[in-house]
């Protein structure tokens, strides 16, 4: 499908959003946002983020918070990275590539122990509540709203971006009360090269479309027939539109489209749809940043055969050959692992050797790159040879963006059954709601501010520390140690 057959439908599902898929309006545009807390400066040390969500949840004990128990294979090559950092090079055979430069929270607490809620609150930042659901926008969304003040005239990339988000049991979850176009767009590997990236759209089709919306615009400015009936979402609906047709005309967007076999084969690109879709997704990721064209928040899903968590080893995670999880699963880690360590470790190294936006800077160094999960996986093997969900104690990474490398923040026991030490200053557990608050910190945005005036009259609070659907309190904070 070339960008001039593009029709109205086909526009809207581009830009990620759908007419009962938004609360937002002038009425409920936020007009009283304010800072609750004057304590708060933001780092501002990173121009750019990307979450990278290895969906399902990766197991800490086989990777990131290593544990030898009675369990543990004996194929697993342990290296030493750091004095309290060691990991597989069976399972990671880069690792040097990016280890090194990581650090980690491993005192992470989940509030949910199921994959959509769980997940729900890896992308909003805060615990799932039914009752406000509808209302509450992406952490991606809010960045988004926060960084419209900085956008130039070039940029045509939305600010939010996201790479096969759909795949995932919590699929991109919209702006909720804020503006349609702060939704984000979800790029699908499946689609988006035959669709955008084929070359059937000429510059004939190109000015075509950009000679007609031009038509249409001037139609709407001298008959204002009707518009009443349209009501106050029309103006959103337009920007939405403009927002999408300028990104399609702009070339930029289908350079970012344009793989090299050679590129395809660094990132792990091959025959398998599992192993080419995270792949696609991160190189897409990093075209998108390197194009400088307005995207700043880049997430990308790493999600296996229609949503099943690449990581979510209920069976043989250690599984090889016969002994494999079945289809329909999980990957052993013996796949999973290799295939997130080549993709991840080319964006590392591709990073680290562009240009960034300030001379002097890569864009590993402008850009916080945080491996997420929801939760973690049980110390205990089941009786199926797998791990389940646990929540007591996970593990994400950090890095670039002003992160110090080689930190360790929290420490479980022997086994990982229990937490020894939170890490930080507070008795409190971190939570995705401080990871959330050190995204908004690095990228200059005050994560005290709330916003009064909301379709329930709740304050939607950009941190919140009493939650609904959470824990009684959390303390309001980023995760600062890991830049200091």
């Amino acid at each position: 499908m070339g960008v001039g057959n593009l029709n109205r439908r086909e526009l809207l599902k581009l830009f990620g959003m759908s007419i009962g898929g938004t609360l937002a309006g002038h009425a409920a545009w936020p007009r009283r946002i304010s800072a609750q807390s004057r304590k708060v400066t933001p780092l501002n040390v990173a121009r750019n983020c990307i979450v990278i969500q290895n969906a399902g949840a990766m197991s800490p004990w086989e990777t990131l918070d290593f544990k030898e128990t009675k369990w543990t294979a004996k194929d697993l090559e342990i290296q030493k990275v750091n004095s309290d950092f060691y990991i597989s090079k069976t399972i990671f055979p880069s690792y040097d590539v990016w280890a090194p430069r990581a650090s980690l929270v491993r005192s992470l607490k989940g509030v949910a122990v199921v994959h959509y809620p769980a997940q729900y609150h890896t992308q909003a930042g805060r615990a799932l509540n039914t009752a406000i659901i509808r209302e509450v926008p992406a952490l991606g969304s809010v960045i988004a709203y926060e960084l419209q003040s900085q956008r130039r005239e070039s940029d045509t990339f939305p600010p939010f971006m996201s790479f096969d988000l759909w795949n995932v049991r919590c699929p991109q979850i919209g702006s909720g009360m804020l503006p349609p176009r702060f939704a984000g767009l979800d790029l699908n590997t499946s689609n988006v090269f035959a669709s955008f990236g084929d070359g059937n759209e000429s510059a004939e089709s190109k000015s075509l479309l950009s000679e007609r919306w031009e038509a249409l615009g001037r139609m709407l400015e001298v008959s204002a027939v009707g518009n009443d009936r349209i009501g106050p979402k029309a103006d959103e609906y337009k920007a939405s539109y403009d927002y999408a047709i300028r990104l399609l005309v702009d070339p930029r967007f289908k350079k970012a489209l344009a793989l090299t076999e050679q590129e395809k084969k660094r990132y792990g690109v091959d025959k398998d749809s599992g192993a080419a879709k995270f792949g696609l997704a991160m190189l897409l990721a990093r075209n998108v940043l390197a194009a400088d064209a307005g995207a700043r928040f880049l997430w990308v899903a790493n999600a296996y055969n229609g949503g099943n968590g690449v990581f979510d080893n209920h069976q043989n995670i250690y599984g090889r050959g016969a002994l494999a999880p079945t289809r329909g699963t999980a990957l052993s880690i013996y796949d999973s692992g290799p295939r997130f360590d080549r993709a991840f470790s080319s964006l590392i190294q591709d990073l680290s050797a562009m240009p960034g936006h300030e001379p002097g800077k890569t864009l590993f160094d402008e850009t916080l790159i945080i491996v997420a999960h929801e939760f973690g996986r049980t110390p205990d093997i089941n009786p199926h040879g797998g791990r389940d969900h646990f929540v007591d104690a996970y593990t994400n990474m950090f890095m670039g963006g002003g992160v110090k490398p080689g930190r360790v923040i929290g420490k479980t026991n022997d086994t990982g059954a229990k937490l020894v030490d939170v890490g930080w200053k507070y008795k409190e557990q971190p939570m995705m709601d401080h990871v959330a608050s050190t995204i908004y910190s690095a990228l200059g945005i005050d994560y005290s501010k709330k916003i009064e005036d909301t379709p329930s009259g709740r304050a939607y609070e950009y941190q919140q520390t009493a939650p609904l659907g959470g824990p009684a309190f959390i303390p309001r904070t980023a995760i600062d140690e890991l830049f200091t």
